[in-house]
């Protein structure tokens, strides 16, 4: 009996003595060090509870402008117009944003369209009754769709014609919302085209998308605004059209460019005949206005020379030149000098060729 006592006693107290070697790692450890480890797992547990909770703005601060994603994909460009500064436009717009409390797709206005009176403009989800109602994406998210077709323009800038490449644009803005509430983020899937999408006339270039801040330097008549107070968030989509280089130079310049060819004709005509000299340049100057006048008619009004007059421009100079020359050298030749006479046309000849030609050049190098 007294032995099992014993035994229970000596286990008991194994039990309750410390470990050795645990001892000797607590003493080599202050308590604070120890705590360490637990405290960096309690900050980075809070970290990560922090990181998916919702932000409140802090106090003093700005509050930061909810984004509404707007994209534009471009179905088709049935007339474009540079005499009336105006093209025709099929294209799909959408909006996406997260609230209730706001509809961006209700409050959008087109701020370079052209008749609006005569504009398409169908949304694609509606309710039962054919209102327009935003789908629902989930998370708050919503998301509206709208097919347009209208007329829209702005100014085109035709001074590299025929060379130049134009924009077509379409410019929209919240009526509602200044920059301050709300701003526009040009969504993925705007940058691209339809693979069949094509312009008569034109090669289609490079496409963008870009959110700018307009600023109205008006209070638009409401006294309790501020002159200039009101900004607002701009989406601004384009798409730049060149014209074919070959097929543009062939229907313009080449043209001036036989009428040159032919006038340098009266330089081999010999300086007895020189009824036949004035006429071929009077018939010359003649040709060139009338191809001036014509490709005139497909240019809108300008109140500057475009990059094709410079070359008729350059052309008269070349006639006038190429005439006096012709009555330099057939008073050279009635003096009784024919040798003279004769290098003056070829010198003048050359001079004509490299005045018309080499300045085309540099005018078509240059000034596109």
């Amino acid at each position: 009996m007294r032995a099992s006592r014993w035994l229970l006693a000596a286990f008991v107290s194994l039990c309750l003595i410390p470990d050795a070697s645990a001892q000797e790692a607590d003493a080599g450890v202050p308590a604070e060090e120890a705590e360490a480890p637990a405290e960096a797992a309690h900050e980075i547990q809070d970290a990560i509870v922090d990181a998916d909770a919702p932000r409140s703005q802090p106090s003093g601060e700005m509050p930061v402008p909810r984004p509404v994603y707007v994209g534009i994909y471009m179905n088709d460009v049935p007339s474009l117009d540079l005499d009336t500064n105006r093209y025709l436009v099929d294209f799909y717009l959408w909006f996406r944003w997260q609230g209730d409390d706001i509809d961006p797709s209700t409050t959008f206005e087109f701020m370079n369209a052209v008749e609006s009176w005569d504009q398409l403009h169908a949304a694609v989800y509606t309710d039962d009754d054919g209102n327009a109602l935003p789908d629902d994406l989930g998370d708050g998210w919503r998301y509206q769709v709208f097919h347009v077709q209208g007329h829209f323009g702005h100014p085109f800038d035709v001074r590299a014609y025929p060379f130049d490449s134009q924009e077509i644009v379409i410019a929209l803005e919240d009526t509602d919302a200044v920059v301050e509430d709300m701003t526009y983020v040009a969504d993925e899937g705007t940058l691209t085209l339809p693979p069949g999408l094509a312009i008569p006339g034109w090669d289609l270039g490079e496409v963008r998308a870009e959110v700018i801040r307009q600023d109205y330097p008006t209070n638009f008549g409401d006294t309790r605004r501020g002159i200039g107070e009101d900004r607002y968030s701009r989406f601004r989509y384009s798409v730049r059209v060149a014209r074919p280089v070959i097929g543009y130079a062939a229907t313009t310049i080449l043209p001036v460019a036989i009428v040159m060819l032919i006038t340098m004709v009266m330089f081999l005509i010999h300086p007895k005949y020189f009824e036949g000299k004035l006429g071929l340049g009077i018939t010359s100057l003649i040709s060139a206005v009338a191809l001036q006048l014509t490709t005139a008619g497909d240019l809108p009004s300008t109140g500057y020379l475009v990059l094709l007059d410079h070359i008729y421009n350059l052309s008269y100079l070349v006639i006038f030149l190429s005439l006096l020359a012709s009555v330099w050298s057939v008073r050279v030749f009635d003096n009784g000098d024919e040798a003279r006479a004769a290098r003056i046309d070829r010198v003048m000849l050359v001079c004509a060729l490299l005045i018309f030609f080499g300045g085309t050049g540099l005018l078509v190098a240059f000034g596109r």
